[in-house]
């Protein structure tokens, strides 16, 4: 699978800063600001999850077609990915958690 950046395909960073975006300007400040830079945050983090992605699957075409012979360092970066991977969706299953708490609130 060919896994180099394509201009035409959207990429998490610009498909999550769509969102809560609104049409008008507005000043960010106080609660937005935090929002914004939530958002930030994570999309930083999934594009670092990709990237570490991209990464490991170069290691591994690398080591199939036997242009590296450390297996060590594939190993290493898959679980990398792994780990990097695991994460993400645990924080993506607690935010979803919170959300769900929140929708319950009674107002």
């Amino acid at each position: 699978m060919d896994t180099r950046f394509n201009p035409g395909i959207p990429t998490m960073k610009n498909e999550i800063s769509k969102v809560g975006t609104s049409q008008t300007a507005r000043p960010v400040t106080g609660a937005r600001k935090t929002v914004e830079e939530f958002k930030e945050m994570f999309y930083d983090a999934i594009d670092n999850v990709s990237d570490l992605q991209r990464n490991a699957d170069d290691l591994m075409t690398k080591l199939a077609i036997g242009e590296t012979q450390d297996l060590h360092q594939v190993m290493i970066a898959v679980e990398e990915v792994n780990l990097a991977l695991q994460l993400t969706l645990q924080i993506r299953n607690k935010m979803l958690e919170a959300y769900q708490e929140i929708m319950r609130m009674q107002v």
